[in-house]
């Protein structure tokens, strides 16, 4: 089990919780958010082993980890991208994100890249694929429960961002 960096409304630092409990109780904490583009103005979209599609990678922000650092090393361990260049996006959260047993609350910072995916972590990521973030947004407008509801809430600040 692992510990999540808890935040208040602020996104200011308040502690820290395992991550078990916090997705339990809604407890808003940090991740870290990136969506990897291509030359063809396409986004990766993650398949989730439990099935849901996903940003291109996202993951908990640990102790003493700053968002970018976070963001870099979900890079590496879910999609095999390593030495790329991030640039920040913006900010944003969720309040009630439904899962299956779980309330969720994160608070997260987006950032883009260009690159390839190599070795997939193959606990977490069952697939990936290219495709048009705003066919993506359409899809999600009558689709909703195939989605984590993080990309959900992500995706329109990274497309607001792109313009």
């Amino acid at each position: 089990m692992s510990n999540v960096v808890v935040v208040n409304d602020k996104d200011e630092i308040i502690g820290t919780m395992l991550k078990e409990e916090a997705h339990k109780s809604g407890v808003p904490h940090r991740i870290a958010v990136v969506y990897v583009e291509n030359s063809q103005n396409e986004i990766i979209v993650q398949v989730r082993t439990d099935g849901y599609l996903d940003h291109s990678s996202a993951g908990h922000v640990e102790e003493g980890e700053s968002y970018e650092e976070a963001a870099k090393r979900e890079l590496s361990e879910e999609l095999g991208i390593n030495g790329v260049e991030l640039i920040y996006v913006g900010h944003g959260a969720t309040k009630e994100e439904k899962y299956p047993g779980k309330i969720v609350a994160h608070v997260f910072d987006i950032f883009r890249c260009v690159a390839d995916p190599g070795k997939l972590q193959i606990e977490e990521v069952k697939d990936v694929y290219w495709t048009k973030s705003e066919d993506i947004l359409k899809d999600m407008e009558g689709n909703k429960n195939k989605y984590c509801g993080g990309f959900i809430a992500s995706l329109p600040i990274y497309l607001k961002a792109k313009q």
